[in-house]
C-alpha cells in the first residue's frame, strides 16, 4: 500500500514538472515568435492551420499508437496532450492578437522617456516600470489604479527584464500578454491537481479538464493584460489547498490557503469572497476538535487559526489599509455615471436578475452590444461573454454566424444542466458517512454558491453591462468541471442520472471543439 501511494505521488510530481516545463517553453517560444526571433513570419493563416494541425497530430498519433499497441495511453499521457492542446491555442490567440484587442479598461502607453502618467492597466503596469514605485497618488483619480497592485507589480518587473536585455521597449509591452498566458496554463494544471485530489479518474477527469482548458473565457483571459488571469489562478490554488486541508488538517496546508487568499486579495479585491466557504470548512472543523474535549487539540487549532488570520489579513488587507490611512479611501471601485450606454439601473429588479423571456436572450445574435436599453438581464451577458467576450461583429452572416448560434444554445444548455449535476453530486456526496466527503461538499457547494450569489450582488451594486461579464466567474469553471468528474462515480450513478451525466458531458465536449472551431477560423483577430 505504501508503495502504492509513492507512486501515485511520483506520478502526479513527474506529470506537474512536465507540464510545467511545457508551459515554460510554448510561452518563450510564443515570445520569441512575436518578436520575429525565429527566422520565420507568420500569416494569419499559416498560425491557424499550424496550431490547427499540430493539435490534430499530437491527438491522431496517440490514438494510433495506442490502437496498435505502440503506446498505451495513460493518463499522464492523455493529460498532458489536453493541457497542451489547450496551451497551443493560448498561444496561437496571443500571436494574433495585439496588446489592445478584446481588453478592458486597457489604458495606454507612452514609454520611459516620458513623465506621462497613463491611465487604464496598462498605464497602471507601465507608471511602477518606469518610476519604480507604486503610485503616491490617490488611486481613486486615475482609472484602473484602485486595483491591488500584485498584478501591475509582476508585469513591470518582466518589463524591466525583457528591456534590459535589450528588448525594444514597443515589443516588452507587447508581450505583457506572456504572463497571463504562463498563468492560463498552471490554471490548467491547478485544476486538474483538483480533479485528482476529489478522486477524479478516466472519462470524468479527461472531461472536466476539458472544460476549463479549453473554454472560451480562458482563450480570452489568456491574452488580457489585466488581473483577471492571475486572481484566478491563485483562487484555484486556493480551492486546491481547501481541498488539501480536508483531507490532512496540518498548518503548512492553512499557510498555502491563508497565502492563497492573501495574495488573491492582494492581486483584486473581490478574490476575498472565498473567504467564505474557507471559513465555514475551518468552523465546521474546529467544532469537531471541540467536541472531542481534547484541551491541546483546541488550543492547537486556536494557535493555527490566529497564525492564519495574521498571514491573510497582513498581506491581503495591505492595500486597503495603505489607501485608507495615506487618502481616506474604502475599497470600491471606479465606476461609469448613469449617463453611460452601458447604465442597466432604470431597469427592475426581476429585467435584470430573473429568469430572461426567450426573446432576452437574442438568439437571432448572440453577442454582447454594451448597450444596457438592449440587453440588460445579468444571466444573458453572462452567457454572450462566456463564450464571445465583449466583441459584436455586426458584419458577421452565413455559417459563421450560424455556428455561434448553435454553440450559444448548446453552451446554455449544457451550463444548466451541468449546474444541476454539480448539486446533485454534492448532495449525494454529503450523504455519505465519511466526515471528509461530508466537508468537501460543503466547501465546494458553498463555495460555487457564494461566487455566483457575489457575482449577482456586485451586477446589481454597478448596475453596468460590464460588471455581468463572465471573466469574473471564471472560477466557476473548476466547480462545474469537478461536477462533471464526479458524475461518473459509480456511487452516484442511477438509472436517469446516468443519461443525464453522459449526455452533458458529450455535449460539453461538442461545445468545446465547436466554440475552438469559431476561434480558430473567426476572422476577429
Amino acid at each position: 500500500m505504501k508503495g502504492f501511494k509513492s507512486g501515485m505521488k511520483s506520478f502526479k510530481i513527474n506529470l506537474s514538472l512536465s507540464v510545467v516545463l511545457m508551459l515554460t517553453a510554448l510561452s518563450f517560444i510564443t515570445m520569441a515568435i512575436q518578436g520575429n526571433v525565429l527566422p520565420l513570419t507568420f500569416s494569419r493563416n499559416v498560425v491557424i492551420y499550424g496550431c490547427t494541425f499540430i493539435i490534430l497530430a499530437v491527438w491522431l498519433i496517440l490514438i494510433l499508437l495506442h490502437s496498435l499497441g505502440k503506446v498505451k495511453l495513460t493518463e499522464e499521457k492523455a493529460v498532458f496532450a489536453i493541457i497542451f492542446s489547450a496551451m497551443l491555442l493560448h498561444c496561437c490567440y496571443v500571436l494574433l492578437s495585439g496588446l489592445y484587442e478584446r481588453q478592458h479598461d486597457e489604458g495606454v502607453y507612452t514609454g520611459i522617456a516620458t513623465s506621462q502618467i497613463n491611465p487604464g492597466h496598462i498605464g497602471y503596469i507601465e507608471y511602477i516600470y518606469k518610476f519604480h514605485k507604486l503610485p503616491d497618488m490617490n488611486p481613486y483619480q486615475l482609472f484602473s489604479y484602485y486595483h491591488p497592485p500584485l498584478h501591475y507589480a509582476i508585469s513591470a518587473i518582466w518589463l524591466i527584464v525583457l528591456t534590459s536585455f535589450g528588448m525594444p521597449e514597443d515589443l516588452a509591452f507587447e508581450n505583457l500578454q506572456i504572463l497571463p498566458l504562463f498563468y492560463s496554463g498552471l490554471f490548467m494544471l491547478i485544476t486538474y491537481l483538483i480533479l485528482k485530489k476529489i478522486g477524479s479518474k478516466g472519462r470524468g477527469l479527461y472531461v472536466g479538464l476539458m472544460l476549463a482548458a479549453f473554454h472560451p473565457a480562458l482563450t480570452i483571459m489568456s491574452g488580457s493584460i489585466n488581473n483577471d488571469m492571475l486572481s484566478t489562478l491563485l483562487l484555484a490554488c486556493c480551492i486546491l489547498s481547501a481541498l488539501c486541508f480536508i483531507r490532512e488538517k496540518s498548518l503548512k496546508n492553512m499557510i498555502l490557503i491563508a497565502l492563497s487568499i492573501a495574495f488573491g486579495m492582494l492581486c483584486k479585491i473581490n478574490t476575498a469572497v472565498i473567504a467564505l466557504p474557507v471559513g465555514l470548512i475551518f468552523l465546521l472543523d474546529f467544532i469537531s476538535v471541540v467536541r472531542t474535549g481534547e484541551k491541546k487539540a483546541i488550543v492547537s487549532n486556536i494557535k493555527n487559526y490566529i497564525l492564519f488570520g495574521i498571514i491573510s489579513a497582513t498581506i491581503g488587507l495591505s492595500w486597503i489599509v495603505r489607501n485608507f490611512i495615506l487618502f481616506h479611501e474604502k475599497p470600491g471601485i471606479a465606476s461609469a455615471t448613469e449617463t453611460s450606454v452601458m447604465y442597466t439601473g432604470d431597469y427592475g429588479l426581476w429585467a435584470r436578475l430573473g429568469i430572461p423571456s426567450f426573446a432576452d436572450w437574442h438568439f437571432e445574435f448572440p453577442f454582447h452590444p454594451l448597450s444596457g436599453d438592449v440587453i440588460h438581464n445579468i444571466w444573458v451577458i453572462m452567457f454572450q461573454t462566456s463564450l464571445f467576450a465583449e466583441e459584436y461583429p455586426e458584419t458577421l452572416t452565413g455559417f459563421p454566424l450560424l455556428l455561434c448560434r448553435i454553440v450559444y444554445v448548446t453552451a446554455i444548455i449544457t451550463a444548466i444542466c451541468s449546474m444541476v449535476i454539480f448539486i446533485i453530486t454534492q448532495y449525494k456526496k454529503y450523504r455519505e458517512s465519511v466526515w471528509e466527503s461530508k466537508l468537501e461538499s460543503v466547501f465546494l457547494i458553498t463555495g460555487y454558491m457564494t461566487f455566483v450569489s457575489a457575482f449577482a450582488a456586485f451586477s446589481l451594486k454597478y448596475p453596468y453591462t460590464c460588471s455581468s461579464d463572465f471573466r469574473y466567474i471564471v472560477i466557476c469553471l473548476v466547480f462545474i468541471a469537478v461536477g462533471l468528474s464526479d458524475s461518473t462515480k459509480e456511487v452516484l450513478h442511477n438509472k436517469l442520472f446516468n443519461i443525464l451525466s453522459k449526455t452533458v458531458r458529450i455535449t460539453v465536449c461538442v461545445t468545446m471543439i465547436l466554440s475552438t472551431i469559431i476561434y480558430m477560423t473567426w476572422n476577429q483577430w
